[in-house]
């Protein structure tokens, strides 16, 4: 990968992935083109892709060679040769690592690539999920306003209705001021509704990174299947995939990589080099002598046993606690998923009693005491009652749905976004 325009390119891919339910192919589209401009936009993304791409950029250094060394000297007094005296020399050394050490530098770099390609992956990842997360929000304001303007107008109607009778004599005066009351309540809840939406749409834009929203597209409704929540292959999927995980058992691969480094320390690097010495001109004769070349090698004397010994234990250290911290890790994440996993089926229960049961019995509950109370059998508290009851059934059905969507977001998180 050679530019940020590819990383669209690898983030595309994950769009649309693992999606827990089938939403209708224009909500989808409509939430992915979100998804994608904000991957596309936001700085945190573009700072974790330098990153990375920086790290990976360092893999060639670390295996490479020492830079070699020059050197040259100059003899305050000449030495007298039979060639004749000897003036200055100078000569190129290059190190060589010990068979090994360089392949262990590559790995750890290597690793540490990994890392911060997985640091990316989950800023990605929680980026995704806080776009779906308000879009969602935004969605069931629009579908709590929509649901609070419809039981407004029908308190409306019903107004209409009171009115008449009382100008007829069929209904007391505390029904009209009942219907008042609830109009200006009404009138209040969408006023609230009203101001909640400007917080969503900044948040929005900051992550999007882009101009200000004047709105935000949602759909009037969700299609979609439940999420077969099979634990055990959850979990497998979690521990090749989760990005916290992938980016501990990186950090395990450098830590690896640094203690079979740190154990090469105790053999010697190799220096090869060529040295030339300039020869002048002897006395009593006109032709300086012949410059000799000399070929050298030598090797580091790794002698300091104690100073070997104390690094070879600390980087044994390190790879001990970081392979307690993917343990840790591990916990943690087996616990998220069961909380996700609870949140999952509690609001699919939820769903699916309002949706088939409440709503359908509140609908039954309004048309039969709407019926009794132009019947005059019932007082119009009983009408508002009822009315109020199925508004209140229709919001949390709302509510559910949303907290589902949410819930199996947060398992897209947890999976790196690998659930079908």
């Amino acid at each position: 990968m050679k530019s940020f325009h590819q990383l669209k390119y690898i983030f595309g891919l994950f769009l649309g992935v693992g999606l827990a339910f089938a939403q209708s192919s224009n909500s989808n589209e409509i939430l992915n083109q979100y998804i994608l401009a904000g991957l596309e936009n936001n700085p945190s993304i573009q700072q974790g892709f330098k990153q990375w791409k920086s790290a990976e950029a360092k893999i060639a250094f670390a295996k490479g060679l020492p830079n070699p060394s020059i050197s040259f000297g100059y003899f305050l007094e000449n030495v007298e040769t039979a060639a004749g005296p000897q003036e200055f020399k100078i000569g190129i050394t290059q190190k060589i690592p010990w068979f090994g050490k360089r392949k262990a530098d590559e790995n750890a770099q290597t690793a540490k690539a990994k890392m911060a390609f997985s640091q990316l992956e989950k800023k990605r990842l929680a980026i995704t999920h806080n776009i779906r997360n308000i879009w969602y929000d935004y969605y069931y304001l629009k579908r709590i306003t929509d649901l609070t303007q419809q039981n407004f107008e029908l308190i409306q109607n019903w107004d209409s209705v009171i009115r008449s009778k009382y100008v007829t004599s069929r209904t007391g005066h505390p029904d009209l001021i009942k219907t008042q009351i609830e109009l200006i309540q009404l009138e209040d809840d969408l006023l609230t509704l009203e101001n909640q939406k400007q917080p969503l749409l900044e948040s929005f834009h900051s992550l999007l990174n882009r101009e200000i929203f004047l709105d935000i597209i949602v759909p009037d409704s969700f299609s979609f299947t439940w999420l077969n929540m099979d634990k055990p292959k959850l979990i497998e999927t979690i521990k090749y995939f989760n990005p916290d995980l992938r980016m501990a058992q990186a950090e395990l691969e450098m830590s690896q990589a640094k203690l079979k480094r740190v154990k090469l320390n105790r053999l010697p690097d190799i220096g090869i080099g060529l040295e030339k010495i300039g020869t002048g001109v002897k006395v009593g004769s006109e032709i300086s002598g012949k410059d000799p070349v000399v070929a050298k090698i030598s090797l580091d004397l790794p002698v300091w046993f104690r100073k070997n010994k104390s690094a070879i234990k600390s980087a044994k250290l390190a790879k001990e606690s970081i392979e307690q911290k993917i343990n840790s890790v591990e916990n943690e994440l087996t616990i998220k998923l069961e909380k996700i996993l609870y949140e999952l089926k509690e609001s699919e229960r939820q769903v699916k009693l309002y949706q088939n049961v409440l709503i359908p019995k509140g609908l039954e509950s309004l048309g039969a005491t709407e019926k009794a109370y132009r019947s005059d059998k019932i007082d119009f508290l009983s009408l508002v009652d009822a009315q109020q009851r199925l508004l209140t059934f229709q919001m949390k059905y709302e509510k559910a749905l949303i907290d589902y969507l949410k819930a199996k977001s947060k398992l897209s998180v947890l999976t790196g976004e690998k659930i079908s």
